[in-house]
Order: structure tokens, then C-alpha cells, then sequence
């Protein structure tokens, strides 16, 4: 189990990152919390980072995106992608290091 604890941090630290380029600081502080608390074992971590999916202005939600001088959005598909895989497999693999399978 310590390598998928090991493989859930790095993906919340890549997700992090990404949430951080786009000035997503809220969600970004967020992962950074669990990933520290799921790097220590604790289990509050998981439970944390679960209650981030789920219903609206939840971690679901989010879409990265930049400002373009006040015009409109600049959105990036290929970081969005990223993201959203991302975010699936973070959900996939903390799911189960909670109930053990």
C-alpha cells in the first residue's frame, strides 16, 4: 500500500500544480493539505479529499482557465484534459486505500 499512498500524493502534487498555474489557490491548498496527511498515514486525509467531489463548487467543477484582459477566457484544452484524468484517478485510488481493496 505505501506505493499506491506514494502514487496518490505525486497526483495530488500534479494537480496541485496545475490548480496553482491557473490561480485555483482555494483547490490548490486543498490537495496540498491531503497530500501532507496521506504522506503521514493519516486517514483524515482521505476523508478530506473525498468530501472535495461532489456536489456544486465541488473539485468536479473546476475548469482551468485564464483571464484574457477582461475579454473573455482563455481555456486550455490539453491542461483541462490532464486535469480531468487526473482528477478521476485521484478519486479511482483514494476511494480504495479508503475501504481497503
Amino acid at each position: 500500500m505505501p506505493s499506491e499512498i506514494d502514487a496518490l500524493a505525486q497526483m495530488l502534487d500534479q494537480a496541485e500544480a496545475l490548480l496553482r498555474s491557473y490561480g485555483q489557490v482555494r483547490w490548490a491548498e486543498w490537495l496540498t493539505k491531503d497530500a501532507r496527511l496521506i504522506r503521514s498515514l493519516d486517514d483524515y486525509g482521505l476523508e478530506h479529499l473525498l468530501s472535495a467531489y461532489g456536489g456544486m463548487g465541488s473539485l468536479n467543477d473546476v475548469v482551468l482557465q485564464r483571464s484574457n484582459g477582461g475579454i473573455g477566457a482563455l481555456l486550455d484544452v490539453g491542461d483541462n484534459e490532464r486535469f480531468d484524468k487526473l482528477r478521476s484517478e485521484i478519486y479511482d485510488l483514494a476511494r480504495r486505500l479508503r475501504t481497503g481493496e
